[in-house]
């Protein structure tokens, strides 16, 4: 049974993400931070294929302790990160740097702490999740579309790195979904994102998981250093 190390496994999108993997036969790690009991009825549900790791990645974290908390995983799907809606010449240093601890670096982390043994088993998965916000610029999200802007170069070189290696590192980049961050935006400015979809209409879950299960097949082993737009049409 492949296993699938799933952080920000208590968002939005981190749970659909979860459940479908679970029901696809994989043993799913999920990390959380807050928000564990949203993880009740999978963990109760697929109580021989769950883990539930609780982790504050804005904390200082022992990432050798927990990696051993982990144990052995076949494919990291970074779900983890925060939103930010500050406008440039405002935003403080303190903001600009958890946007980036929690964006960029927590995800580069996770995926080098599994590097080593996906070599040396010659299989592995990496998906980081990128935004549409870091291909359009919006207003505001200075912080937020640089991080995000960053994982696009990151995957490209990872993938560079690990090509012949059997490791296939990958960016799924959502345009505007209707679940997670969406949440958090005001009717007005989701008007106006709708008006702004070709498709005009948000994206749903399993636009998601069906591309994040399309990436884990062993049959996608020559697909990497890609950027997976589901969008819309937006770009």
């Amino acid at each position: 049974m492949r296993r699938v190390l799933v952080s920000g496994a208590s968002g939005g999108l981190g749970i659909e993400i979860s459940r479908s993997l679970l029901n696809d036969g994989f043993f799913v790690i999920m990390l959380c931070n807050k928000n564990k009991s949203k993880l009740d009825s999978l963990t109760r549900k697929f109580s021989n294929q769950t883990k539930v790791v609780e982790v504050d990645f804005l904390n200082d974290v022992d990432y050798d302790t927990l990696k051993e908390e982990i144990g052995a995983v076949d494919s990291v799907i970074n779900c983890v990160g925060i939103s930010s809606s500050q406008i440039s010449w405002k935003i403080n240093k303190e903001q600009w740097d958890k946007v980036f601890d929690l964006n960029l670096n927590t995800p580069f982390r996770l995926a080098q702490l599994f590097i080593p043994e996906m070599r040396k088993n010659k299989f592995g998965r990496i998906v980081f999740f990128s935004s549409i916000v870091a291909q359009k610029g919006v207003v505001g999200t200075s912080a937020y579309s640089a991080s995000k802007s960053a994982l696009l170069g990151l995957t490209r070189t990872m993938a560079s790195e690990l090509a012949t290696s059997g490791v296939t590192v990958n960016c799924i980049s959502p345009g505007y979904m209707d679940k997670g961050m969406i949440s958090e935006v005001s009717d007005q400015f989701l008007s106006d994102i709708l008006e702004s979809i070709p498709a005009k209409t948000l994206g749903n879950s399993e636009n998601i998981t069906h591309s994040v299960s399309f990436l884990l097949n062993e049959k996608a082993d020559y697909i990497t250093g890609q950027v997976i737009n589901v969008n819309g049409g937006m770009s």
